[in-house]
């Protein structure tokens, strides 16, 4: 690293307005790259006691994306933000810097520039972020967490090598003693779980959501002496999905999933507790007993096979149960169904494709399967020309043909054939495709299956024939029911009057018969205008009828 405080201090001073200094400050007292700034909203940040949070996104923010994390803001920075945007007549839900990425890293980087006898980067910028939490005595895991780093080996060229001292300091008065006689020792840690479990039994029974659950019984469990965390997974598939964390990061959780899936693997096949070390600790993996289910319950604490294992066991049955029971009260009660969320990359997703090869985002607004097993891609595409679109659709992988529907400013619509992609599995499991949305060449499609279907079977279809695509989230969610009248309803909210008069006389009148009872001329007389007149209502009418029907409908919902 080539820049330390009071590099970073001169640079600051280096900036000659509001923007640029703000731009820095996220980026060396935040930790937020360039992509993450571009995306904040002054909404973004909140109070926590007396701390200042922003959530962090490293998605686009169409839609409600979920943030990927959150950051805490030094007080003065905060401030700023808030001066900032109040003084540019910005809104929460405006982009607190309406630019591009590549825009404010060039901003930053002409700050650095233009400060003598500093030579860094703006990557330096968040290097002395990390650097300087850590010599401040900030855990590892917190920095990783702040500053969004996926592992803590990035953060090791801003730690100071040990010295003697250090190295004897480290263990000075760590050893001996009796386990059972420390606070958090094997015998307070079965007394917390015994706790804990009586605990629970209330609160568990009162949940109405498998997620409620787990979350009610982490967050007691992380409470307990001794215990530094607790998580809950299911493994779908070849992938486990968090059901909830509590004491740690999720980001963290996950590290420990792919580091250690040879152990998580082996305590739901083999139904025992295993055990590894993860980076922050021992941890303690347990199966969750349910109904074909393969559910994971972990522990951040040192569990010996003695009492604490026996409570934690004995728990774990209790969660296993709890979880169980409202499973099947929603299946009984409710119209539940499954969602899950894929990464697909550029070689499995013609949209990931378009996204990586022309730095664009693409979105799917509809998909038609046809009767040769191919489906019919509705494509709309934002920063990139209809020229380069359509000839890198065309030679995509697994795209058949290729066909421009409209041409807009910097972006296309585009009807493509395809007949290698994920979806044709889901469809085939009996799912639903929901969305699929890509950017910097990788594509998330979120599907949808009925409450009652084969989960594992459908992953397991798509993830076999596409080993690239990654489950990244499964979830439950209850099925909004809609009634003919509510249709209605919302409809006659769309149509203008005159719309809605010559649509019903048409139905009336025979003219969607075939053959026609009435004319579209003799429809016009009757209602009182001409024939022009009519066709042009007619269609503004059908198309709003078309769209309040499709656009609640998951796409590729059909007689199939």
């Amino acid at each position: 690293m080539t820049l330390d405080a009071d590099g970073y201090r001169r640079v600051r001073r280096a900036a000659r307005t509001h923007r640029e200094e703000l731009v820095v400050r996220l980026c060396g007292e935040a930790g937020l790259r360039p992509a993450e700034q571009a995306r904040v909203r002054p909404g973004d940040l909140f109070e926590h006691g007396d701390g200042h949070l922003l959530a962090v996104f490293d998605t686009d923010r169409t839609g409600d994306p979920e943030p990927a994390r959150e950051t805490a803001l030094p007080a003065e920075v905060a401030r700023d933000l808030r001066q900032y945007a109040a003084s540019n007549g910005i809104g929460d839900d405006d982009a607190l810097f309406p630019v591009s990425a590549r825009r404010l890293a060039m901003l930053a980087g002409e700050v650095i520039d233009r400060t003598a006898g500093v030579d860094a980067s703006v990557t330096d910028l968040r290097r002395q972020f990390a650097a300087r939490l850590l010599a401040d005595g900030v855990s590892p895991e917190t920095v990783v967490e702040l500053g969004g780093w996926e592992r803590l080996d990035s953060l090791a060229p801003m730690l100071p090598d040990p010295d003697r001292g250090d190295l004897v300091d480290a263990v000075a008065g760590g050893g001996g003693g009796d386990a059972d006689a420390q606070p958090g020792g094997s015998g307070a840690l079965s007394a917390g779980l015994v706790d804990a479990s009586a605990g629970l039994a209330g609160e568990l029974g009162d949940a109405d959501r498998q997620e409620a659950v787990a979350a009610t019984a982490c967050e007691r469990l992380a409470g307990v002496a001794g215990v530094r965390f607790a998580w809950v997974a299911e493994r779908v598939g070849d992938a486990f999905t968090l059901q909830a964390v509590a004491g740690v990061a999720e980001r963290t959780v996950r590290r420990q999933l792919d580091e250690h899936r040879d152990d998580v693997d082996a305590a739901v096949d083999d139904g025992e507790i295993r055990r590894f070390e993860g980076a922050n600790g021992p941890v303690a993996a347990v199966p969750l007993p349910g109904d074909d289910s393969a559910r994971l319950l972990a522990l951040g604490a040192t569990v010996g096979p003695d009492g604490a294992a026996d409570a934690l066991t004995a728990l774990a049955g209790q969660l296993g149960q709890a979880l169980t029971a409202v499973e099947r009260k929603r299946l009984l009660l409710a119209d539940a169904v499954v969602e899950l969320d894929f990464r697909c990359p550029a070689g499995a997703s013609v949209a990931a494709d378009l996204s990586a090869s022309l730095d664009c985002r693409v979105e799917l607004s509809g998909v038609v399967p046809v009767d040769d097993g191919s489906l019919l891609y509705y494509l709309d595409v934002e920063g990139a020309g209809a020229e380069a679109v359509m000839n890198r659709a065309a030679a995509a992988g697994g795209v058949d043909d290729a066909r421009l529907l409209a041409e807009y400013g910097d972006g296309a619509a585009v009807e493509v054939v395809v007949t290698d992609t994920p979806a044709t599995a889901l469809l085939d499991a009996g799912g639903r495709v929901q969305s699929l949305v890509a950017t910097d060449g990788t594509a998330t499609l979120t599907a949808e299956l009925a409450g009652d279907a084969d989960v594992r079977g459908a992953v397991d279809a798509v993830t076999g024939g596409h080993p690239d695509v990654a489950l990244l989230a499964k979830r439950r969610t209850d099925h909004p029911a809609e009634t003919a009248a509510g249709f209605r309803e919302r409809l006659a909210d769309r149509l203008s009057d005159r719309q809605a008069t010559v649509l019903r006389a048409a139905y009336h009148a025979g003219y969607f018969e075939w053959p026609r009872d009435s004319t579209a001329e003799e429809l016009a007389d009757t209602v009182g205008v001409a024939s022009p007149t009519l066709h042009n209502h007619l269609r503004k009418a059908e198309g709003k009828l078309l769209t309040a029907f499709f656009e609640e409908l998951p796409s590729g919902e059909d007689d199939r």
